[in-house]
């Protein structure tokens, strides 16, 4: 325990390498402990091996059935491994464990991905619901409505974002509306 709590703190310093390192060993040592494989995973997706996270992950769920951190990670690693079917499904578990707007903003940028439009809206208005200030899910359903023409609600989302968060309305309006 005392080593994984160590990789642990070596991801909250950014020292990937080291968290790697030590929660090899822990896993090798301890292949039941959830913990110590999420926290493996962890420090593999911070350092761009996404394959590699999405294996410790995944066995950190098999371990751990309702761990909805890992899960959620998980759903992060494969979509970044550009696996996006079971990137949803895995962010599906999540939210059936843990609602939260982020999981649900997660869900609706890999259907965003995947020109699943509605699907997408859907999420991130879920993800609004739950936390109506929630600046980036505004930003991502405005761009929804841009991919389905849907100017009035671009328009809509944007003067949301304007109140929520002005860098990020002023990045939707210098990519999207200005042109």
């Amino acid at each position: 325990k005392a080593q994984n709590n160590l990789g642990a703190v070596y991801n909250k310093l950014g020292q990937y390498q080291e968290a790697s390192d030590v929660l090899v060993r822990t896993t090798r040592a301890r292949p039941e402990f959830a913990e110590a494989h999420y926290n493996l995973g962890t420090a593999l997706y911070n350092r761009g091996q996404f394959k590699e996270a999405v294996g410790e992950f995944q066995q950190a769920v098999r371990l751990k059935q309702d761990y909805a951190d890992a899960f959620n990670s998980l759903g992060t690693a494969l979509y970044r491994d550009q696996q996006f079917e079971p990137a949803i499904e895995a962010y599906k578990k999540t939210l059936a464990l843990k609602p939260a707007a982020e999981t649900h903003n997660n869900l609706g940028t890999v259907y965003f991905r995947t020109k699943r439009y509605q699907e997408a809206a859907a999420a991130f208005k879920e993800a609004i619901r739950i936390k109506p200030d929630y600046g980036e899910a505004h930003f991502n359903l405005a761009l929804v409505y841009v991919a389905l023409n849907d100017r009035k609600g671009a328009l809509d989302q944007y003067n949301k974002l304007k109140k929520l968060d002005p860098k990020l309305a002023d990045d939707f309006f210098q990519r999207y509306i200005k042109k």
